[in-house]
């Protein structure tokens, strides 16, 4: 190692320190006198404590050394260098080894870095670029975050970087060559960005009137720019920081509450208007409104089904909407009904009348009274007078005396017969989801309620009857709602009647009437039985003489009976479908005509080719056209080749 005479001292005192094996001090206060040269540096594994000796004795400064300040140093500089020169390479070998300085008033201390923040600089002492420092560095622009975590991977591991939350500064801790970097970086990232946007929304003013009017105003400075953002009611801004406060605090005073009403008018497709104004007035008096808002009217017009809406005009749009989606095509549904009923009923008699005739009277036999059939007094009674009677249907063996006055009549009867009948309906129905419909196929019949007469001197006077119409036949009412998951549900009344062909005791033909009201949920397309009836009844009515008509073989002479037994089967099944487009509602119709067709077809009459020919009944539809039962010219056609004599054509006018 190379050094001045003025350096000798201290490298003595550093050999005898080793010579004497005298261990490092917890505090060294080293004082040097003024260096007066350069100094050239050969130090290879040297005690760091030697190192900062002969740098206070060439730098002429103070140093208090922590008790941790410990180690070896190399450096290399053959070349002489002056005593600022020497600070720096000391200022280095410190970072280097974790240490940093503190500088003070009468001397500065070296400490470990990770102590250093603890400790205080001494009061009026200007840091230079070597010293531990703790400052607080101001953020105007770019934002805090942003700028941490640009900055933290750039520090030393013994570095703090703390943000302070709520305001625009930054607290760093470090040496202070560090500290002038760091912040010189800051300083380059927190520049104001070229033209900043804003958006300044507007409560109760139209943007885009907003806009035209500062537009109109010629305040726009070169480089800004204003435009609108309808679906925000939103200025956007661009510009200087002063243009953009400047917009802001006129946008404000332009955006007054105002009670701008408008009208229009709504046409509607689908729903009714004087049921759709009702919803959506409720809706909207639900709604919390301003105490200076203006009311919301509006006026049903039936005649062309409208809806005039008066409102403000900020809340004319979202009126609109609501009308619009609430007026959607409604779906629809196909009610399709099988309706079958059959009925048998039996009748079985077998009767012997006898009787013995005397003086043209009857003086002793059997004799029965049974449903239709004549008693033999009555029979007997006829042949003598000549007179002739109805002895009902069946087989009938009778014989009377036809001269004389005595002799033995007999009356033997025996009649079996079966009534049937078969009813199958199938009406079909379509209808607006929630909106009732009725089918109606039956005879309209007068029932006799009463009658009057007065009785004068020799005849009736003013006789009259009330007379009652009542519908006999097939009556489907049903109103059906379809659900989200297309499951229908139906309120359903359903009669079935017809007419007996009895006479009640009272007057009158008596009717039957079966009939059904109920609530069902059936899914889209599924089939549900309603009603079903099982009736089977019997009965039989028997007379014979007490003894003797059990009597083997002449004990059929005195007895009688008839049987009756009757069956009767109703079922009703109901398949709705769900009607969701005008296609579907197309192609059920098809569907539909052309099952019509087939059944009459199956029904017409057959034509021989024989005069008078036979009209034709079938449905004028060749499942292609739907249009075809209703064209006038398709329907004249077919009437005028199909009967005879030929219908005239129609009617041609000239020019």
């Amino acid at each position: 190692m190379k050094i001045l005479a003025s350096i000798r001292p201290a490298l003595a005192a550093f050999g005898l320190m080793l010579a004497t094996g005298i261990g490092p001090l917890a505090i060294l206060v080293l004082d040097a006198q003024p260096a007066r040269a350069q100094v050239a540096l050969d130090l290879r594994d040297a005690d760091i404590r030697s190192f900062i000796e002969i740098v206070s004795e060439a730098t002429n400064r103070r140093f208090i050394l922590d008790p941790e300040v410990r180690g070896n140093v190399t450096v290399l500089a053959p070349d002489d260098m002056s005593a600022d020169e020497l600070y720096e390479v000391f200022l280095s070998v410190l970072e280097l080894n974790g240490l940093t300085l503190i500088e003070g008033g009468g001397a500065d201390r070296i400490v470990a870095m990770r102590n250093a923040r603890g400790l205080a600089s001494g009061p009026d002492v200007a840091g230079s670029k070597g010293t531990y420092e703790t400052r607080v560095i101001e953020v105007e622009n770019a934002p805090l975050q942003d700028v941490v975590e640009v900055v933290r991977p750039l520090l030393p591991a013994d570095a703090i970087l703390t943000p302070v939350p709520g305001s625009k500064m930054l607290i760093l801790s470090d040496r202070g060559q560090n500290f002038r970097r760091i912040e010189a970086l800051i300083r380059r990232l927190d520049q104001p960005r070229d033209e900043p946007i804003q958006m300044i929304r507007l409560r109760n003013a139209n943007a885009s009137e907003v806009a035209q009017v500062i537009q109109s105003m010629g305040i726009l400075p070169d480089g800004a720019a204003l435009s609108v953002d309808r679906r925000s009611n939103a200025l956007v801004v661009s510009g200087s920081a002063d243009f953009r406060e400047k917009i802001r605090v006129l946008a404000s005073r332009l955006d007054t509450q105002q009670n701008n009403v408008v009208s229009h008018a709504v046409g509607l497709n689908y729903a009714d208007a004087a049921a759709l104004a009702d919803v959506v007035l409720r809706a909207i008096t639900n709604e919390q409104q301003g105490a200076n808002e203006a009311p919301i009217h509006i006026v049903p017009e039936p005649q062309t089904n409208t809806l005039l809406v008066t409102a403000p005009q900020d809340r004319m749009d979202d009126i609109v909407s609501m009308i619009r989606y609430l007026d959607r095509r409604p779906r629809q549904v196909l009610v399709e009904a099988v309706i079958f009923e059959m009925s048998v009923d039996g009748f079985a008699d077998l009767a012997v009348q006898w009787a013995g005739i005397l003086n043209n009277a009857v003086v002793g036999g059997a004799q029965f009274t049974l449903e239709g059939r004549p008693s033999l007094t009555n029979l007997v009674a006829s042949v003598l007078n000549g007179t002739t009677i109805d002895a009902g249907s069946g087989g009938i063996i009778a014989g009377v005396p036809s001269q004389g006055d005595r002799g033995v009549a007999g009356f033997l009867s025996a009649v079996a017969s079966t009534t049937s009948t078969r009813l199958l309906s199938t009406p079909s129905i379509m209808t607006l989801n929630n909106q009732e419909a009725e089918i109606v196929v039956a005879q309209n019949v007068p029932f006799v309620t009463g009658a009057y007469s007065t009785v004068g001197d020799s005849a009736v006077e003013n006789p009259f009857q009330t007379i009652e119409r009542q519908d006999v036949g097939l009556t489907l009412n049903v109103t059906p709602q379809i659900n989200a998951d297309r499951t229908v549900r139906m309120d359903i009344k359903q009669e079935v009647s017809n007419l007996t062909s009895s006479q009640a005791a009272s007057g009158g033909e008596i009717t039957s009437k079966r009939s059904l009201s109920t609530s069902v949920l059936v899914r889209d397309g599924n089939v549900i039985l309603l009603g079903g009836l099982l009736e089977n009844g019997s009965g039989s009515v028997s007379q014979r003489v007490p003894g003797i008509s059990k009597l083997p073989l002449i004990g059929g002479l005195f007895r009688g009976k008839n049987a009756t037994k009757n069956q009767r089967v109703l079922l009703v099944l109901l398949r709705p479908q769900v009607v969701n487009s005008e296609q579907e509602a197309q192609d059920l119709s098809r569907k539909i005509a052309r099952d019509a067709r087939k059944a009459s077809l199956a029904i017409e009459p057959l034509d021989d080719g024989k005069y008078p020919k036979s009209p034709s009944g079938a449905l004028p539809f060749d499942g292609v056209d739907l249009n075809q039962p209703f064209d006038a010219g398709f329907v004249d056609d077919v009437a005028q080749r199909r009967n005879f004599p030929p219908l005239p054509s129609r009617i041609q006018f000239g020019n």
